[in-house]
C-alpha cells in the first residue's frame, strides 16, 4: 500500500500543482497582489449572497478538501508521524506555492488559501489516524517507507 501511495501523492502533487498555476484557463497577469488579512477572503465568500454557490464551492471546500491526503503522509512518514512537524512542514510548502503564484501572477496569493489548505491537511492527517486505530478498511500502515521485501510480499 506504501508504494501505491507514494506514486499517488507524487501524480496527486502534481496535478494540483497544474490546477493552481494553469487550471481554470489562468493566464499570467499583470495584477498580482498577496491577500495578508486572515479570513477577509472567507469573510466575503459568506457575507456576499451574491457569490454563486459553485465558487463558494471551489474555493472554501475545494481548499480544504483538495488538501487532506497531504495529512496521510504523517502517518507514513516516522519522522511526520505527529501533527507538528507535518503542519509546519505544509506550512512552509503551500507559503512557498502561494508566494510562487503571486511571482508568476498565476492567481492570487491568498493568506485564506494557506489557512483553508492546511486546516484541510489536518482533518486528512486525523481522519486516517481514526481510521488507521480502528482498523477500518483493514489498513495496513507503518511507521516509515522502511519496510523489509517480505512486507512488500504481503501486498
Amino acid at each position: 500500500m506504501k508504494k501505491y501511495f507514494a506514486v499517488f501523492i507524487l501524480f496527486y502533487t502534481i496535478t494540483i500543482l497544474y490546477m493552481m498555476f494553469f487550471g481554470s484557463d489562468r493566464k499570467s497577469s499583470d495584477i498580482c497582489y498577496f491577500q495578508i488579512i486572515p479570513f477577509n477572503t472567507i469573510h466575503y465568500f459568506f457575507a456576499d449572497h451574491t457569490i454563486q454557490a459553485k465558487k463558494f464551492i471551489i474555493n472554501i471546500i475545494g481548499n480544504i478538501f483538495v488538501f487532506s491526503p497531504y495529512g496521510w503522509l504523517g502517518l507514513y512518514i516516522k519522522k511526520f508521524n505527529s501533527i507538528t512537524p507535518i503542519t509546519f512542514i505544509f506550512l512552509l510548502f503551500i507559503t512557498i506555492i502561494e508566494i510562487c503564484q503571486y511571482m508568476t501572477g498565476r492567481g492570487v496569493a491568498d493568506v485564506d488559501d494557506i489557512i483553508l489548505n492546511t486546516t484541510g491537511m489536518i482533518i486528512g492527517f486525523y481522519t486516517f489516524k481514526f481510521f488507521k486505530s480502528y482498523n477500518i478498511f483493514n489498513l495496513q500502515v507503518y511507521s516509515d517507507f522502511e519496510s523489509t521485501k517480505s512486507d512488500l510480499q504481503s501486498f
